[in-house]
């Protein structure tokens, strides 16, 4: 939008500033929905940052617990077992909405592991390895959640980001600049007018 669009009449003066509130409202929404996703990437990062530390504490122990598995139970056997557990199907994602943004969160079943392979073929380190490994699933999907929902919000933050600068520092500039060119048109032509009508007025009186 540029001045020269607007012919310097009250009518286009009154539509520029009724364009010019409509624009600050809009910006004014959205730079609270920038504010409130800044908000909840910067919890999402915190828990993020938290779970992650957790996580590599847990492949930490789950690293030691196999290399025990393996020494006690042999490697091949320990394939051979591994390809008996049943694989978790119980995974769903469920898609929720924040100020417009996907946020996905990954539901599974939290139970305990059945027993899929004969006791006789393993002992107490390979327990340990199974369930050790089972309670690092669990945090590993919450941070795969936690890493998809930052990817979105951040993506959605840009975007709103890029409409809040272009209405503060092109749409509202350029609008008040309109308004302000038509309304000193306006006080110029009416003090011309008013000039000319003192003018006339005086020929009269003179006369």
């Amino acid at each position: 939008m540029t001045e020269t669009k607007f012919a310097p009449t009250k009518a286009n003066l009154m539509k520029a500033k009724n364009q010019l509130s409509l624009i600050n409202e809009g910006y004014d929404i959205l730079d609270k929905k920038r504010k409130a996703l800044i908000g909840q990437y910067n919890s999402k990062i915190n828990q993020r940052n938290e779970l992650n530390k957790i996580v590599n504490s847990c492949i930490k122990d789950v690293k030691k617990n196999i290399k025990k598995a393996i020494v006690t139970t042999g490697e091949d056997r320990l394939k051979s077992i591994a390809l008996s557990v049943p694989l978790d199907e119980s995974i769903t994602l469920k898609e929720k909405k924040f100020m417009q943004t996907k946020i996905f969160e990954i539901d599974f079943d939290s139970k305990k592991l059945d027993l899929s392979y004969s006791l006789n073929l393993t002992n107490s380190l390979f327990d340990e390895a199974l369930l050790s490994l089972n309670d690092l699933k669990e945090k590993v999907y919450k941070l795969a959640e936690l890493d998809t929902t930052i990817k979105n919000l951040d993506t959605e933050i840009k975007k709103t980001s890029k409409k809040v600068n272009s209405l503060e520092k092109v749409q509202i500039p350029n609008y008040k600049a309109i308004i302000k060119s038509i309304s000193s048109q306006i006080e110029e032509r009416e003090r011309e007018e008013f000039s000319k009508t003192k003018m006339i007025k005086d020929k009269k009186i003179n006369k």
